[in-house]
């Protein structure tokens, strides 16, 4: 069985991580598997917005440490987990290198928070554009919980979420941050019944899957540049990006609607 669900809906690619025995960890071929959907879907025309959540009562629940340390099929051991963890780890960690993806790709991406999500799961869904959250959504940092420091791009996302000092107690405590309070400091857009959360999240993604992909590739670059830059260097990326869709066949659609008083087609 696949260690990810995908599937392809009015523009939107669906994805489902599908380990929910272990609260969808990022062990097994889960990573691996969505990484390869993920990347399909960015250089596929035919997509123009992901949504993802999981299976089961986690979204992600991080590193799966029980599988890192296991021996010939052994129960982990604590001694085990840092030699083999460290032999999983890329130039960018455990899985910098899919945050850095999810958080550069030009199109919209949703996270469908749906349970838990701690650690590396946490890193994860903080590098999407957007989260929504089921009433049973959760977050932990839990790294100082392992005698571990922050990783999978936590400590960059979180300060710019919800700000450094509610950061720093995040991290410090490792406690859990459930839904409501979620929404009420901003790591999530909105709370929505758990029995409707794909149905709301659809909603959304096929709402950003209609608008203009040019409009949407420069406007996604100008909050990623918002991040670093000056504000001169805005103005100039906002300008770069402008002109590049006033050249734009999806300019003069949007242009045409306007005028005929009807809803533009960007297909």
């Amino acid at each position: 069985m696949s260690d990810c669900i995908v599937e392809d809906i009015d523009g939107v690619r669906v994805i489902r991580f599908n380990r929910p025995e272990r609260m969808n960890s990022l062990g097994g071929t889960l990573l691996p598997e969505f990484m390869e959907a993920f990347a399909e879907g960015r250089t596929n025309d035919r997509v123009r917005a992901f949504l993802v959540t999981g299976e089961g009562r986690g979204w992600c629940a991080g590193a799966d440490l029980q599988a890192i340390g296991a021996r010939n099929g052994s129960q982990a051991t604590a001694e085990d987990v840092p030699r083999r963890r460290a032999a999983h780890l890329d130039r960018l960690g455990s899985v910098g290198e899919a945050v850095l993806k999810i958080f550069n790709c030009d199109k919209p991406t949703i996270a469908a928070i749906n349970g838990a999500a701690a650690g590396g799961g946490f890193g994860l869904a903080s590098a999407f554009d957007i989260r929504i959250a089921s009433e049973q959504a959760r977050f932990t940092t839990v790294f100082i919980r392992r005698a571990l420091a922050p990783d999978c791009g936590l400590s960059w996302f979180l300060p710019r979420l919800v700000g450094a000092q509610r950061a720093a107690e995040m991290f410090y405590s490792g406690r859990i941050v459930d839904a409501e309070e979620a929404l009420k400091i901003g790591l999530v857009e909105r709370i929505v019944p758990h029995d409707q959360l794909m149905e709301e999240g659809m909603k959304m993604a096929r709402l950003y899957a209609k608008q203009s992909p040019v409009a949407l590739t420069h406007t996604l670059r100008a909050l990623h540049g918002a991040m670093t830059n000056t504000l001169e260097q805005q103005l100039q990326l906002e300008w770069t990006n402008q002109r590049a869709c006033l050249a734009s066949d999806e300019f003069k659609e949007g242009v045409q609607a306007f005028l005929e008083k009807r809803e533009p087609n960007f297909a």
